[in-house]
């Protein structure tokens, strides 16, 4: 079985580095190009398949998937962002000032890791071996899929199917629109791809402020 990974495409809250996690945003006009330059690309893997999240910006980015491959998308919610509860809106740089040693856990990834007032690592690694249980069990093992997801869900995706440590969880960098991929088969799991984003090289860059 090939198992795509694909980040959703950029948000106006990803572009200014802010916790999303639960928040239901909608990805801006750059995540939609990503978006279709994404379909591209999957669509030459003739995937069975397309799974996503129920978030926002993870349905519009698979639905463009779905669209170019001519595939069926099915909606899952064990494939949702972690909660960042109170964190969410929050930019990355000030969560350090403001929460200091609650920061400290989290980026710790233990099991029990958790933002105030959101879930804990073990709950979305609960979530993620559901959804590959039902998968190996009611999908054919010689064909593939796409997930659409978060950067939170397809890390551990990672940290479960290639049997890592939770520590490692926040040593993967998962980009926007990105593809990871791996093969799974009875005898071993195989990383073939890891936050690949050379079918986005054609899109116009953002322009930095002077």
């Amino acid at each position: 079985m090939k198992l795509i990974l694909v980040r959703h495409g950029e948000t106006e809250w990803v572009r200014q580095s802010r916790y999303q996690g639960a928040t239901n945003i909608s990805l801006n006009r750059t995540g939609i190009l990503q978006a279709r330059a994404v379909g591209k690309i999957v669509k030459e893997e003739k995937p069975s398949v397309i799974f996503s999240s129920e978030l926002l910006r993870a349905r519009q980015t698979a639905q463009e998937i779905a669209k170019q491959c001519r595939k069926e998308l099915k909606i899952d919610h064990r494939l949702n962002e972690l909660s960042f509860g109170k964190w969410e809106g929050f930019y990355h740089a000030v969560i350090a000032k403001k929460f200091p040693k609650a920061a400290r856990d989290w980026y710790s990834a233990k099991w029990t890791s958790l933002p105030p007032g959101g879930e804990s690592l073990k709950s979305l690694g609960k979530r993620i071996n559901s959804f590959l249980s039902d998968l190996s069990k009611h999908y054919r093992k010689n064909e593939t899929y796409v997930v659409v997801a978060h950067g939170g869900t397809i890390r551990m995706f990672l940290v479960q199917l290639l049997k890592f440590e939770p520590t490692v969880f926040w040593k993967f960098r998962i980009d926007p629109a990105s593809l990871s991929v791996l093969n799974l088969t009875f005898l071993r799991q195989e990383l073939a791809l890891l936050n690949c984003q050379f079918h986005l090289n054609h899109l116009p860059k953002r322009r930095k402020k002077s």
